[in-house]
This record gives structure tokens, sequence and C-alpha cells, in this order.
């Protein structure tokens, strides 16, 4: 095999990656490029990076392959075959309808929508078998988040501020009982 070498601007863009990306892929086929640059063996960097030195034999290849293409797109993996996700398509549309309403309107007794409620509704609705893993990735893949409800009280008892180690004086009831001292925060 040819000795390794890397352009100033290749170089600059695997030591740009390295530094920014979130991919760990990536980080270590950059990592391992540099390296290769720098003549260190290959057998020290698979070891380094716990591959095989064919792992690093075929990302050399893959990388002279696609000269033509940006740095980044070499070091991603190639495009992966498989089969069309069908039901993620109808779940993502049917949570689109259910979570604009509560899930009481579709007859069940929770005030919120669980996961296993969703996967629920979706089989009694659609006919089609759905776990809570495609119910969850579906979720994300349109930025829904969960939050726990934050509970208030009601209504403010007479003798709250007593209750509370206050005075009795302080425990008289406001002259406008219409206004509450408890107030969601925006």
């Amino acid at each position: 095999m040819h000795p390794f070498t890397l352009s100033l601007s290749e170089r600059r863009a695997l030591k740009q990656q390295i530094r920014e990306t979130k991919d760990a892929k990536v980080l270590k086929r950059s990592q391992a490029l540099l390296w290769l640059s720098e003549d260190v063996p290959i057998p020290e960097i698979a070891k380094r990076l716990a591959v095989t030195r064919q792992t690093i034999y075929g990302w050399i290849s893959f990388y002279r392959s696609q000269v033509s293409k940006p740095v980044i797109t070499r070091l991603k993996d190639r495009p992966k075959s498989g089969r069309p996700a069908k039901k993620s398509a109808i779940v993502l549309q049917e949570l689109d309808t259910l979570l604009q309403n509560s899930s009481r309107p579709y007859g069940y007794r929770h005030v919120d929508w669980t996961v296993p409620l969703l996967r629920q509704a979706i089989q009694d609705r659609c006919q089609i078998n759905v776990s809570t893993k495609t119910i969850r990735r579906c979720l994300k893949q349109c930025h829904y988040v969960w939050k726990r409800p934050r509970y208030t009280l009601a209504r403010e008892s007479p003798t709250w501020a007593q209750e509370k180690g206050g005075s009795k004086e302080a425990s008289r009831p406001l002259q406008d009982s219409s206004s509450s001292l408890w107030t969601k925060p925006f």
C-alpha cells in the first residue's frame, strides 16, 4: 500500500471533525487518518481505537475512493439499504391526530397520553400491532417531549397562614376571595 498522505485542507478538516463531531464513528475515522498521515503503524492505530486492521484498511480505501466528495461525506457511513418503515408513517399520522386532544374523548380514563396508551389507541384505530419503541421513535422524530404535570393548589384554606406557623391575624380571609395567591409560572 502506498504511504498515506493528506493535503493541508484535509488535515484541517479532519482536526475540525475531531473537535466538533458527536458521532463516535466519524471521530475514530478522523483520528485514524490523521495518525496514518503521521506514519503511525496500522496495527498500533487498530490497538488504540479497538478495531481490527481490516477495518482501518476499509476506511482508507473508502476515503481514497471518494476523492471528489467533501471530507465529512468521506468519513460517514455508507447509506444502508433496508426495508422502508411502513408502520412509522401510519404512527406519525395518528400521533398528530391523537395528541391534539386529551385521551378522554377517545374513551380512556386518563388525563394525559402515555406511550402505552398511545400504543393501545393506535392499535385500536388502525388494526396494526406496533411496539412502544416505535411510538417513542416517532414521538422523538416529531419533537414531542413529555413533561410531568405540575400540580397547584385549587384553593387556599382559611387557616392556611396559621397552619404554616403564622398568627391568627394573618389567617383572616382576603377581602377579594376570587384572587388567588397561587399562579402558574410562564
